[in-house]
């Protein structure tokens, strides 16, 4: 019994050992891989704005600027009550 539990345990000890050296090298390849930025594949906007903005039920606003008329505020606020 005393020979099974030692070659099990060396049997475990050496696992952990590969499974160290693995995260090991996993974490320097990640390391060279990112560059600071998203994994995922993002682009930019080409023209840097937003004209159009799509909310969940479907309907178009357009956005002239940054800022939101108040007869835009209103209209949204009017449109979550309906969609309640």
């Amino acid at each position: 019994f005393m020979q099974v539990s030692m070659s099990n345990h060396k049997s475990t000890e050496s696992s952990i050992k590969n499974l160290e050296i693995q995260v090991g090298q996993l974490a320097k390849q990640i390391a060279e891989n990112s560059s600071g930025d998203f994994g995922a594949n993002t682009e930019k906007n080409p023209k840097e704005e937003c004209k159009v903005v799509m909310t969940r039920s479907k309907r178009e606003t357009i956005v002239e600027n940054e800022s939101r008329t108040n007869e835009e505020k209103e209209l949204g606020v009017e449109g979550e009550k309906e969609n309640k």
